[in-house]
């Protein structure tokens, strides 16, 4: 398995996954929509600044032949490209850019799990970064596209008791994430399919939570 799945796999980005979706549904709560889509090019900013240092690393690096350099940096330069795309003010918008974002992240992936298996490369600070920056990259993309979709349809009002309650449930399911995160290598599956059970129960209140 290489390092990139290796960091994927491991309970640890699995349980950052499931806590970088809550934070995000609450900004979208928090937050008026104009600060929240400022979240997700800052996200965007971050993830193509990790881009930038990889292909630097990869530019430098002896363990890496000139061949599969160039075929790693023709797919970063694309995944670059991607990234620095506009603002998505529509939900269709939005999906597009998400799905070309992450399909170009894969295609990188794939590659590197090709090109650099049998070699010396390894940056497990920028592999664990582009991995991190990617989740919270995707967390903010499906938070806003949810609200983009609500807004979209008839116009709804935000019921201000109901907020409140959503986002008190946001909190404690954050707290359980934190708990269950220290505890976690005694029982990494069951802890992963609760809190996931408890995202989706948030994730289906903050789609009703307009009328």
């Amino acid at each position: 398995m290489s390092r990139i799945k290796d960091i994927r796999a491991s309970i640890e980005h699995r349980i950052d996954a499931l806590e970088h979706q809550a934070v995000a549904l609450e900004s979208q709560l928090m937050q008026p929509k104009e600060e929240a889509t400022q979240r997700l090019e800052q996200g965007k900013q971050q993830l193509r600044d990790v881009v930038t240092a990889l292909q630097t690393e990869l530019r430098t690096s002896r363990a890496v032949v000139d061949v599969a350099k160039a075929e790693l940096q023709a797919r970063l330069d694309h995944l670059r490209v991607q990234l620095a795309l506009g603002k998505a003010e529509a939900h269709e918008t939005l999906e597009q850019q998400r799905e070309k974002i992450f399909e170009a992240l894969s295609e990188f992936e794939s590659v590197a799990d090709q090109k650099l298996a049998e070699t010396a490369f390894e940056s497990g600070r920028l592999w664990e970064s582009l991995v991190g920056r990617a989740s919270r990259l995707e967390a903010e993309f499906e938070a806003l596209t949810h609200r983009l979709l609500i807004e979209s349809g008839q116009q709804r009002h935000m019921v201000e008791e109901k907020k409140q309650e959503l986002l008190q449930r946001i909190r404690t399911y954050q707290d359980d994430l934190r708990r269950k995160r220290q505890m976690v290598r005694a029982r990494a599956d069951t802890f992963e399919i609760d809190l996931r059970e408890g995202l989706v129960q948030i994730k289906t209140a903050f789609l009703r939570l307009f009328d």
